[in-house]
């Protein structure tokens, strides 16, 4: 997705750095991950199972949620991110 405006945040809940640190070095992660220690991001966003994802518009509107493990780089998940990518709203 390199060019698009596509944005992806990890946020870990109640971890610690270094423990971060070697997850993403052992599953090789480029994206930006964040630690939420007090689990606050969690709290607003009602994580309710881990992992859980969020698609959040260019407004802040979630307009989707996944739980459990994905698989991101599949053709149908491309083709769900192109589709709210032309989405200029």
């Amino acid at each position: 997705m390199k060019g698009s405006d596509l944005v992806i945040l990890k946020v870990a809940i109640k971890d610690k750095e270094e423990d971060l640190k070697k997850y993403r070095s052992e599953f090789k992660i480029s994206s930006p991950l964040m630690i939420d220690v007090e689990a606050q991001v969690a709290t607003d966003y009602g994580v309710s199972s881990h992992p859980e994802t969020f698609i959040i518009n260019r407004q802040g509107k979630i307009i989707g949620r996944a739980f459990g493990d994905k698989d991101w780089a599949s053709k149908s998940m491309k083709n769900l991110i192109e589709y709210i990518l032309k989405d200029k709203r």
